[in-house]
């Protein structure tokens, strides 16, 4: 089975090109974001990018991680919340997203743990932000979403020092989106990059088959690794499997490496 590539990219001049290079699917971020983990386009960049013949999914993320040391980033006030809702209601007024096409949005909001309980790094543990996240789901629809690594920080919350098997917190959260209505999940399987998650991410996915939730796999997945982490996951064996790959020749000036891409095409045929 073909493994597709979701390329994001950071502003409508890169759409095309993405697609030219081999993308099977486009993550629309706001032009120079990367460094933030891409932010929400404006309405300009969609209409950019709204012409592309593949889907097209675009980024609800009203800012990048919180400068305060140690605070966890993807948990929003009241008025970041009220502007990722605009934003969706704006998109789809535009009427640029294609539902036939795969069209959807990307989101992800946490909430933290009322307790002192703590995942051994200084923070408090975090959860599916449910309440939000179905109100943005309902938002969406008729459109895709897709809950982005904002997953990641909640598998880090399980102890590291017990058996990947006897981990709760990753069970619970992909139990929530699938609560929820997510149609898929972009994650590395925790913090860091995925090749240095392999079990973990095989535990997920296979959990999120029954629900049948579409796992992304991202977190610097490049040219140099994509076969060995094929192979780990078995990925051509998956049902809709997707990779997630910036395939960036640096993160200053948002251009895609085309060696990089064709490095990583070859292994996904």
């Amino acid at each position: 089975m073909t493994i597709g590539l979701e390329i994001p990219v950071f502003g409508a001049s890169a759409a095309s090109k993405a697609i030219e290079l081999g993308a099977s699917r486009i993550e629309l971020n706001a032009s120079g974001s990367y460094s933030d983990g891409g932010l929400t386009p404006s309405l300009e960049e969609l209409k950019g990018s709204s012409c592309v013949r593949v889907p097209l999914r675009v980024m609800i993320r009203p800012r990048g991680p919180p400068s305060e040391l140690q605070a966890r980033d993807f948990i929003y006030s009241d008025e970041e919340f009220a502007q990722m809702e605009t934003s969706i209601q704006r998109f789809k007024d535009a009427g640029l997203l294609n539902e036939g096409r795969g069209d959807g949005f990307v989101f992800g909001i946490l909430k933290e743990s009322q307790d002192a309980a703590e995942t051994g790094t200084g923070r408090r543990k975090c959860w599916v932000d449910k309440e939000r996240c179905n109100r943005l789901v309902e938002a969406a629809r008729p459109f895709k979403t897709v809950f982005h690594r904002a997953f990641d920080e909640i598998v880090s919350c399980d102890d590291t020092g017990v058996a990947i098997d006897d981990r709760h917190a990753w069970r619970i959260g992909l139990d929530d989106l699938a609560a929820c209505g997510f149609d898929a999940i972009l994650t590395s399987g925790g913090l860091g990059n995925a090749i240095q998650n392999v079990a973990m991410l095989d535990r997920i996915i296979t959990r999120a088959e029954v629900f049948e939730i579409e796992i992304i796999v991202g977190g610097g997945v490049r040219k140099h690794n994509i076969q060995r982490l094929s192979q780990q996951l078995k990925l051509k064996e998956r049902p809709s499997t997707y990779v997630h790959s910036a395939c960036l020749s640096n993160t200053v000036s948002e251009g895609f490496d085309v060696d990089e891409a064709i490095g990583v095409l070859l292994h996904l045929g």
